[in-house]
């Protein structure tokens, strides 16, 4: 895991704002790793996911406060989220993957509608080159298959049936929190997205920073570079000083 600083953070932002989201997870996950972004990638989404729950943990801290709406009730609700535990559910989802098939490496052989499959993680890759399209998606993460010993082309029931195991195969998707309300029992889980989630406070952090040093440029004269230079806590105080 990098350190990684403001400035770091910044020009990460600056890269991925206004691309698709498997772009901002690749550019932040890279950031986090320190790893170049091609070999970033290829990395499994469970792995990506992870650097980002890092990133998250070293720049904004271990926990996330925030609010939800009961889909019975339409109660609204108080939800606090320890990062330890969407890191612990990924690692968890993984850890069935690896006992519940014949290979304990990232490719896997899975039986799939009466065929032996060899199958991959999904990468960040995969959804570049999916653009979209189902199928396409899906017979990327085949990197072979056989029936009876002879080497088969995966058909529509086999990518049907691959598609059905993808909880298994990427552990991003089946990351998930157990919520439940206090007014009315109901209980659920809860899809995250863990890029969405993240970048929503990298986006919010990058622009209140760059509005830091307009407000500092314009009361001091300073240029970005000496805004960036001053310590968070003193940046503070003359922010402070400038509105009193």
């Amino acid at each position: 895991m990098a350190h990684v600083t403001e400035l770091a953070l910044l020009a990460a932002w600056e890269s991925a704002v206004g691309r698709p989201p498997v772009d901002r997870a690749v550019t932040l996950a890279a950031t986090a790793s320190g790893l170049p972004i091609e070999e970033v990638a290829d990395l499994p989404l469970g792995d990506c996911d992870l650097l980002l729950l890092q990133l998250r943990e070293q720049c904004f801290g271990p926990r996330l406060d925030g609010l939800t709406e009961c889909p019975r009730c339409r109660a609204e609700l108080d939800v606090s989220i320890e990062l330890d535990e969407l890191q612990t559910s990924i690692r968890n989802v993984s850890s069935r993957l690896s006992t519940a098939t014949s290979d304990p490496g990232p490719c896997r052989t899975v039986e799939v509608a009466g065929t032996e499959v060899q199958l991959r993680p999904l990468t960040s890759r995969d959804i570049h080159a999916g653009g979209g399209d189902r199928d396409r998606l899906l017979a990327r993460c085949v990197t072979g298959a056989s029936t009876g010993g002879a080497s088969a082309v995966p058909g529509p029931d086999v990518l049907a049936a691959v598609e059905a195991s993808l909880d298994a195969l990427d552990p991003q998707a089946a990351v998930a929190l157990d919520l439940d309300c206090p007014e009315c029992r109901a209980a659920w889980q809860a899809p995250v997205d863990i890029t969405e989630f993240v970048w929503t406070e990298v986006d919010r952090f990058a622009r209140r920073l760059l509005y830091d040093v307009h407000t500092l440029a314009r009361a001091y004269g300073w240029t970005e570079p000496d805004v960036l230079a001053v310590s968070p806590t003193r940046r503070r105080f003359y922010l402070e000083t400038c509105a009193s």
